[in-house]
């Protein structure tokens, strides 16, 4: 039996599995790239580690591709059948590690969620269970359980606590996400300062100066920390989309396709040569050329190697928001016939979906999606009919505010090209309601209060 750097027991009799899995959930709190190799270490030096078989399916579900589904069984059925070989010797803290896959892998993204509750009761400084809680809650769009869970465990973290930094910049995203953004800025700021390379307390402090509106403090923010991001996962890619945010907002649109081509779609990237087709890097190329489309800017050829990557993720229903942005990546390269077979492919999975993803889709992202369609067709009535009544609706494809904002910056186009000011207003309101604290001032909602854009549209 061997204890991870936080005292939770690993049941292996191999130092070297225990140690290879300590240094593989260290790496997944941090969001370092050097994941995988440590798992599979951990694999190697003892097969039958039910807990290292557990992580690695839950490593793969959260990669949120339908094809790592039958690699997910199996780490499924493997940590099953050590949880059965252990016996009484594996921890019931493992065991519900194994209970959480299988509750994932069964698609009930809730329930595995209580999973992590109940280990957080026992051992609330097990911050892998907290971190994965706060993954699974966020692409479900409930934040507000998420700040639930890291509040409950706060008494338990002090200084002294390994990872106490990992835990501030945890507790900061909750807190963004539920608009306390002092407190967010502050544990934030925090764990930046205990760790330069925090990229998850970078993101949340970047994510408090875009919703308040702190443009060039964004991109100081982030360009002052730019270089510590060597070692890290996608996230730092999506850092630089929050750069690109900032420059948006400025009307900075050389900055942003540079920032674009350079980073966030630069497919000669180590990052994107490993996974070119990560969901949330195809969110962030399909988000930033549809928001300078809105903004009047041509950009030429980028949406075709988001179309080919998407292609073959047509029946793909492990993530609601990127099935949302799949649409907007076929419509926007003229492939209306591939969408329209994303979205019957949408609509049977939500029709038989007895999981916490079905209803997801259709509240939300089949609406989202078949208004992509008919704003790119020029259907700017068909836009407003699907989401003035879905719009209150869209936090349960999941997302962040400032993600979700997309489709809200679709509705406020089409409304203005049918010259719908009172409309407008509405949606002005909605924009305030989801923490942005200066709606009327930012790029895309100008015209709202029958003012001009900051920028030519």
């Amino acid at each position: 039996m061997h204890q991870d750097q936080r005292g939770h027991a690993m049941t292996t009799e191999s130092p070297a599995a225990a140690a290879a899995l300590d240094t593989a959930i260290y790496n997944f709190l941090h969001w370092k790239s050097a994941l995988m190799p440590e798992i599979k270490a951990a694999l190697e030096a003892d097969p039958g580690f039910g807990l290292a078989q557990a992580v690695n399916g839950l490593v793969l579900h959260a990669a949120r591709n339908v094809a790592y589904r039958p690699m997910v069984g199996e780490s499924l059925a493997a940590a099953r059948a050590a949880a059965r070989a252990a016996g009484a010797g594996m921890t019931a803290r493992e065991q519900l590690y194994v209970a959480a896959l299988d509750a994932a892998y069964r698609g009930e993204i809730a329930e595995s969620v209580s999973c992590y509750e109940t280990i957080l009761a026992t051992d609330p400084t097990d911050l892998f269970a907290q971190r994965l809680a706060q993954m699974e809650l966020f692409w479900i769009g409930e934040m507000a359980w998420s700040a639930d869970i890291s509040e409950r465990v706060e008494e338990a973290w002090t200084p002294e606590v390994p990872g106490y930094g990992d835990y501030l910049s945890c507790r900061a995203f909750d807190l963004e996400e539920i608009h306390d953004y002092a407190a967010a800025e502050r544990l934030g700021r925090r764990a930046v300062e205990l760790d330069p390379t925090d990229v998850w307390g970078t993101h949340a402090v970047a994510h408090v100066m875009i919703m308040q509106g702190r443009h060039e403090e964004g991109i100081a923010w982030l360009d002052g920390l730019k270089d510590n991001w060597a070692e890290a996962n996608q996230m730092c890619l999506h850092l630089w989309w929050h750069r690109c945010l900032f420059h948006l907002e400025r009307g900075e649109h050389d900055a942003v396709l540079e920032i674009h081509d350079a980073w966030v779609r630069n497919r000669e990237h180590p990052l994107l040569q490993a996974l070119p087709d990560l969901y949330i890097d195809l969110q962030n190329g399909a988000s930033l050329l549809l928001r300078l489309e809105l903004r009047g800017v041509e950009v030429g050829d980028r949406w075709d190697e988001l179309a080919e990557l998407t292609l073959g993720r047509l029946d793909d229903h492990t993530s609601p928001f990127t099935s949302a942005h799949y649409a907007i990546i076929l419509a926007a390269t003229g492939r209306f016939a591939e969408a329209e077979a994303l979205l019957g492919s949408m609509r049977g999975f939500a029709a038989g979906d007895e999981g916490t993803l079905g209803p997801r889709y259709r509240a939300a992202v089949i609406p989202a999606a078949e208004a992509a369609l008919a704003h790119r067709k020029g259907k700017h009535q068909r836009v407003v009919d699907l989401l003035l009544p879905s719009r209150r609706l869209l936090w349960q494809m999941g997302g962040s505010d400032a993600q979700r904002d997309l489709f809200f910056l679709i509705l406020a186009d089409s409304l203005k090209t049918l010259g719908r000011k009172d409309l407008l207003g509405i949606v002005l309101a909605d924009i305030a309601a989801a923490g942005f604290t200066d709606p009327a001032g930012r790029v895309g909602y100008g015209d709202a209060d029958g003012d001009a854009d900051g920028d030519a549209a």
